[in-house]
């Protein structure tokens, strides 16, 4: 098993695409690891700031942040969790009423569907075995 991080100059691109803030952006990295030009999640993030609180900024670098996972992925497992992540972000979103992330991410996965294979977040993106009980 190995801790999740992603390519420190990878994330930074997609924290513009994703329009994240750069104090947002500057929180984040300093809550989690930096290492070696790698993001490395800390097990428990926790944003205790008291002004930064816009859900649109965090639901942003969290996708961003994904999206760089899913990117990075080396094999099927480790692109299913990324979507699985991003999935989880895109309902979240959804029902905290931020509709421009949830609407990101769905374009996202529309754009990238020819790699996935997964139609749309509701989907699993498990590839189901057969059993042999």
């Amino acid at each position: 098993m190995s801790i999740i991080s992603v390519n420190s100059t990878t994330l930074a691109q997609e924290f513009s695409a994703w329009l994240v803030p750069v104090n947002y952006a500057e929180a984040f990295t300093s809550k989690n690891t930096v290492k070696g030009g790698r993001v490395i999640l800390h097990p428990f993030f926790f944003n205790d700031t008291e002004h930064l609180t816009n859900p649109r900024h965090w639901l942003a670098i969290n996708a961003a942040y994904w999206c760089c996972v899913y990117r990075e992925a080396e094999s099927d497992a480790t692109q299913v969790e990324a979507l699985a992540g991003l999935r989880s972000n895109y309902y979240v979103a959804g029902a905290l009423g931020v509709g421009e992330i949830k609407a990101l991410i769905h374009e996202w996965w529309r754009a990238t569907y020819e790699l996935h294979q997964t139609p749309a977040p509701n989907y699993s993106a498990v590839i189901k075995k057969p059993s042999f009980h």
